[in-house]
């Protein structure tokens, strides 16, 4: 009796943990791809995201939250800096179970992870320094959303408007790839999406080679994680590694 308690016991705690930890619709963040070694490319893409979102935010942001008044002690307001700079840090980018081998998530709470992910993809192709080494791709997601033709249409309206709602040409290209889901035609996404590019301006043109705007399917499951890059063609798709060398 006591060993079938604890079978359930132990099956209803890992239940919770999936639950709690995986993919979901709504959420933003960066799809990180490693080969193995799955810890050390979440904690490299942690301290990769935490040393470049600072500089993102606006001034005042990521000091000190405490009132700046003449009778607080300098080293007190520095201590409390330092506390609330962590706690950002702790909340703002957490790893989740993306149901894939070789595949980490990172969610944010970003509200524009494609600048934090653009930011940190120019800075290493111009220094030409390679900061990790089991960390190798790292792509923004603006959106997930359920694995269906209607839902990616619908979830990815938004930033097709966006990005390709101006009145200025622009060449783009749309990259799907997919993991453990062969229910989605790759062709009909294709052209579903492509569609939706140039119903906003029929100007805009497929560039395979060097589209200034990548649009990003990555389905794993019955996810779709979405977004638009800008250059995805020309940073090696945002691997870390490729740019250090081009």
């Amino acid at each position: 009796m006591a060993e079938t308690k604890k079978r359930k016991y132990q099956y209803s705690d890992n239940g919770k943990k999936r639950k709690r930890f995986a993919l979901e619709v709504g959420l933003k963040g960066f799809l990180c791809s490693c080969n193995d070694r799955e810890k050390d490319c979440v904690r490299e893409s942690y301290n990769i995201l935490n040393e470049y979102a600072p500089s993102l935010e606006p001034e005042g942001q990521g000091s000190s939250e405490v009132n700046d008044k003449e009778d607080v002690d300098e080293l007190e307001r520095e201590i409390q800096a330092l506390k609330t700079l962590k706690e950002k840090s702790n909340h703002r980018f957490q790893a989740v179970e993306s149901g894939a081998k070789n595949i980490v998530f990172i969610r944010t709470t970003l509200e524009d992870p494609v600048k934090l992910a653009q930011t940190i993809i120019e800075d290493i192709h111009k220094t030409r320094q390679q900061k990790t080494r089991f960390l190798i791709r790292l792509v923004p997601i603006e959106e997930t959303c359920k694995a269906y033709l209607d839902d990616i249409k619908k979830a990815i309206a938004p930033l097709v408007q966006k990005y390709f709602g101006g009145n200025e040409p622009k060449t783009f290209s749309v990259f799907y790839n997919h993991r453990h889901n062969n229910q989605l035609s790759r062709d009909d996404v294709i052209a579903a999406v492509a569609d939706m590019v140039t119903e906003q301006n029929k100007e805009h043109k497929v560039d395979l080679k060097n589209g200034e705007l990548s649009v990003i399917i990555e389905v794993i499951k019955n996810y779709a994680l979405l977004s638009v890059t800008p250059k995805f063609l020309q940073y090696k798709k945002y691997n870390l590694h490729m740019i250090c060398k081009d």
